[in-house]
């Protein structure tokens, strides 16, 4: 039995990743505890209603219509909050089965698809979302608490647990990456990350376009020997970038085509909210392609995708580039000096500069004209 729960959770943590979720393992579940179809529930607490997630067996139907209408309408919603980690939910031992006959979901959604019973196990409550698993038993059935005592199921919980903060954490910071690389196509000019060696490891839309110009500097495998050689300043400029800790900004102009066109290329350390999508430990730099006829932008717009710069303290920046001091910065603005000093200390810790130099550098050679 330990060895078919070992072969079920590697199932578990396959699907962590994999396209096909869970599909397997609730198969497999589904064949031994005897369930019409299992599932997963999923809410989510800025979300109108429960959802069904991965599943398997059952009438797709009945999933479709569970997730876009009858899921609000489950008795089971009434008593989720009292449901703890590891403690099944049978719904005939809930509300008894006279009470289940006559409740309309049962006489509307479940009899319909020829279901009898819910048996659901919470695996997952973060303060965000919630999921179980959940096996509906066919109208065939008798009421049975067997899967509840199950010696297999039992020995499947941590592993479900796990695997179901795992998927939940994975598709998270999945749909971080996404928007992430949204807002960054959203620029019309290029990003790139690089390693030291000048490896791509991302871009932008307009950067995958102006890396396939020919006689750029970057390669399949880095910098190309050409531009990589001793004293080049875009080589050093990648090196600088990837083992600094404060996050100074360097560069070098490159020329290439046909006729001849001059691009403006800064680096400096990738910005921490950039770094969640890419699967490296090794230091990243961020670079920015500065092109004759790159649209301008908002410099707050670009900052704020970069670092998160709120309005109040890209108001405080913008007097900063225009060389006041805080205490003028604050009567400008409108705010005590220790809210503008406070506001400063908030710029450095976004941007991992420490000076007022090098924050205005900073500033200076990414938006390189894109300054409001």
């Amino acid at each position: 039995m330990e060895k078919l729960a070992l072969s079920i959770a590697h199932d578990l943590y396959g699907g962590v990743l994999g396209q096909e979720g869970w599909h397997a393992a609730l198969k497999r579940i589904r064949n031994l505890t005897g369930a019409e179809s299992a599932c997963t529930v999923i809410l989510d607490r800025r979300a109108p209603a429960a959802a069904v997630g991965d599943h398997s067996g059952g009438d797709e139907r009945a999933f479709d219509e569970y997730t876009n209408r009858y899921s609000r309408y489950d008795p089971a919603e009434n008593v989720r909050h009292r449901l703890q980690l590891g403690n099944w939910y049978i719904d005939w031992q809930w509300f008894t089965r006279h009470a289940l006959d006559r409740d309309p979901f049962y006489q509307e959604f479940m009899r319909p698809y020829g279901l009898r019973s819910v048996h659901a196990l919470p695996i997952l409550k973060n303060g965000v979302a919630e999921c179980c698993l959940s096996l509906q038993f066919p109208l065939s059935q008798p009421d049975t608490d067997e899967p509840s005592k199950s010696p297999l199921l039992r020995l499947l919980a941590p592993h479900l647990q796990q695997a179901a903060t795992l998927r939940h954490e994975f598709l998270n910071l999945q749909q971080r990456a996404e928007l992430a690389q949204q807002l960054l196509d959203d620029f019309s000019f290029p990003l790139l990350a690089t390693d030291a060696q000048g490896r791509v490891y991302l871009s932008n839309r307009a950067g995958a376009t102006w890396l396939s110009l020919p006689g750029n500097p970057f390669g399949a495998s880095g910098l190309k020997p050409s531009r990589a050689g001793a004293g080049s300043r875009l080589a050093e400029a990648l090196v600088a970038a990837c083992t600094r800790r404060t996050r100074l900004a360097t560069g070098a102009h490159v020329e290439f085509g046909t006729p001849p066109i001059r691009y403006a290329v800064v680096a400096m350390p990738l910005p921490e909210p950039m770094s969640f999508p890419l699967s490296t430990y090794e230091p990243l730099a961020l670079v920015k392609v500065h092109t004759h006829d790159a649209t301008p932008i908002s410099a707050h717009r670009l900052l704020h995708a970069l670092f998160g710069i709120p309005p109040a303290e890209y108001r405080l920046l913008l007097l900063l580039m225009q060389g006041h001091h805080v205490k003028e910065c604050a009567q400008q603005l409108g705010v005590s000096q220790e809210t503008t000093r406070t506001q400063l200390k908030s710029l450095f810790r976004r941007t991992q500069t420490s000076r007022q130099s090098q924050l205005i550098d900073l500033v200076r050679k990414l938006t390189y004209g894109h300054m409001d």
